[in-house]
């Protein structure tokens, strides 16, 4: 089994790598404690058995992987920021380099491409173009796993307290990255970007109050 972390330095695509570099050494220690349980609803949502080759955009320090790996997955993995998969090497995980919106990889590739909170913050045209990479190196009958933000009309305390939770730590943020979430929400959210690509939508779940969303997106070319 191989377990690949791939690597990429490309600044042009604005992907807030500067911001991932300052947050490398405290990332998994802040975020964690709060992810865990979605990243365990992930990992079930994306239907893994043994073989099953899965690549993830925006890996990070290798958290989502290792859940992967325990589920036998042939896992593959890209992002952006040095520092956050120097992390993940000091894990044990291969690092190599790739680009999120130029794959080097060949069409029909992977079972399952899954990206975790990471569309939001991305322009537009580079939110589109991870969304066409995924779908071209995924194979036809094959899942893409997109967990993001969603626009919840839910009432009450906590679905209104997760809202405000998010906002604040996307503008405490702040540059290019809370300017894309602010549009990323204005324009309907994760479900509101996917309405873009004709994907079947097989399974969902929601977490964070209805706040954050985990979509099974059936993959027919």
């Amino acid at each position: 089994m191989s377990l690949k972390l791939i690597v990429n330095f490309d600044i042009l695509s604005c992907m807030a790598v500067e911001e991932y570099n300052s947050m490398a050494s405290y990332y998994d220690t802040v975020l964690e404690p709060v992810l865990w349980r979605l990243r365990k609803k992930i990992v079930q949502m994306s239907r893994i058995h043994t073989g099953t080759r899965v690549l993830e955009i925006a890996c990070g320090t290798g958290t989502q992987a290792v859940r992967f790996k325990v589920a036998g997955a042939d896992y593959t993995g890209i992002d952006l920021s040095p520092a956050m998969l120097l992390v993940a090497k000091k894990r044990g995980l291969e690092c190599i380099h790739a680009d999120g919106t130029r794959l080097a990889m060949e069409p029909d590739s992977f079972d399952v491409v899954t990206i975790t909170l990471a569309l939001h913050e991305v322009a537009p045209e580079i939110r589109k173009g991870i969304m066409e990479e995924m779908i071209r190196v995924c194979v036809p009958g094959g899942y893409l796993v997109v967990v993001d933000y969603t626009v919840n009309k839910k009432g009450g305390l906590y679905p209104a307290l997760g809202k405000k939770t998010i906002h604040f730590i996307e503008k405490l943020v702040g540059g290019s990255h809370y300017r894309n979430y602010l549009k990323f929400m204005q324009n309907g959210g994760l479900e509101g970007f996917l309405g873009f690509f004709e994907l079947e939508i097989e399974d969902k779940s929601f977490s964070a109050g209805g706040n954050i969303g985990i979509y099974r997106l059936l993959v027919k070319k």
